[in-house]
């Protein structure tokens, strides 16, 4: 598998950045020339829709040419690392790149309360029954969203969120979201929104991505957006991106190699294929030895002093719990293997490696003016 790094010059946190300085706030990242360019146009609504787990490799694997999406692709771009939903969404919505904002990934271990929380859950993944009283994202990882940013800067301008059912007032499928959308387009206030759906990622965890249902999915994502470029009101502009891609797996059921937990002084945490390891100190040497006879052929294993000097995280102000969340050592998949943490098989395809499939997103953009 071809191996590809987060480009923070030419990534979806720098889409975001070409929309906070389109709205006047003051930008520490680069920004995207091409929608940069697009953006000066100054389109009365502007709609950013995520599609999730739709890297670029679907546009030529399930559409034709003649395909909408395909048509109003512009380039590609990468996401940023782990290309997974938490520290992908996380860098859209901030504009921030990991290394600022503290996502990192679906579980992360946080000292104060000794918990490996799943962040969108607020609930131990090892201890299923702890709920923490206290939202933990909100507490460690609250940061001001590009909506609060472009609210500040740019008052004219109404903010709106349009997300699946899981949240309040949310919606059922992306066919009633893009009919929002439309609704929108038809006011006269300048508006920005983010859209946020949850497919195709949801479909090729359970089927992979190379099934017959992920095909289908493609497909009516395409003919749903067909239908939005169709019906938006003019002077509108739509840019549609993904989180990250995902490419199919086979798992390693980590917790039962007893050899290698006995090395460690906390289960591992983040996500399957970028896996963090807690070290006994006295463990280091027979730890290191392990993992390269058993995994070095399926992981690239870094240091956290290594990764920070590969800058796989991005840079800024670092935040101050990410050298706790990050551990001693960090495996990144580069192969289509992942470590299952929970004993459960359960994926038929996963992200957050370093494979190109999972690291490279389109970048498409639709203007009607």
């Amino acid at each position: 598998m071809k191996l590809t790094y987060p480009d923070y010059r030419n990534s979806i946190l720098n889409v975001s950045n070409s929309f906070l300085k389109h709205y006047q706030v003051n930008v520490d990242y680069e920004t995207i020339y091409d929608l940069d360019i697009v953006l000066k146009k100054n389109f009365r609504h502007v709609f950013l829709i995520l599609l999730d787990g739709f890297g670029v490799n679907l546009l030529y694997k399930y559409l034709p040419k003649d395909a909408a999406l395909r048509q109003d692709f512009k380039k590609e771009i990468t996401s940023v690392f782990p290309p997974t939903t938490v520290a992908a969404t996380n860098s859209v919505l901030s504009g921030l790149p990991p290394y600022a904002s503290g996502y990192i990934g679906w579980v992360q271990y946080f000292p104060n309360e000794d918990s490996n929380n799943i962040i969108f859950y607020n609930q131990d993944f090892y201890n299923p029954e702890i709920i923490h009283k206290e939202n933990l994202q909100e507490k460690y990882l609250k940061y001001e969203t590009i909506y609060e940013k472009i609210r500040r800067f740019s008052p004219d301008v109404e903010t709106f969120e349009i997300f699946p059912s899981f949240r309040l007032d949310g919606f059922a499928s992306f066919e009633e979201q893009v009919s929002r959308v439309v609704e929108i387009s038809k006011q006269k206030k300048r508006s920005f929104s983010y859209v946020y759906w949850t497919d195709p990622d949801a479909t090729k965890h359970n089927h992979g991505v190379n099934s017959l249902e992920t095909k289908a999915v493609v497909e009516r994502i395409n003919k749903t957006y067909e239908r939005l470029i169709a019906s938006l009101n003019r002077d509108s502009l739509v840019i549609v991106i993904a989180d990250h891609g995902l490419v199919d797996v086979e798992e390693i059921d980590l917790l039962s190699d007893l050899e290698l937990m006995n090395c460690l002084r906390r289960k591992p945490s983040i996500e399957p294929r970028a896996c963090n390891f807690f070290l006994r100190k006295e463990k280091k040497e027979e730890f290191l030895s392990l993992f390269s006879k058993k995994y070095g052929d399926k992981f690239l294993l870094f240091s956290k002093e290594e990764l920070y000097q590969e800058g796989l995280f991005g840079f800024g102000n670092k935040h101050p719990l990410l050298d706790d969340f990050i551990g001693d050592y960090f495996a990144i998949a580069v192969s289509q293997y992942m470590f299952n943490m929970s004993g459960v098989p359960s994926f038929k395809a996963h992200h957050a490696g370093l494979t190109k499939d999972e690291m490279i997103v389109p970048l498409i953009i639709h203007e009607k003016k």
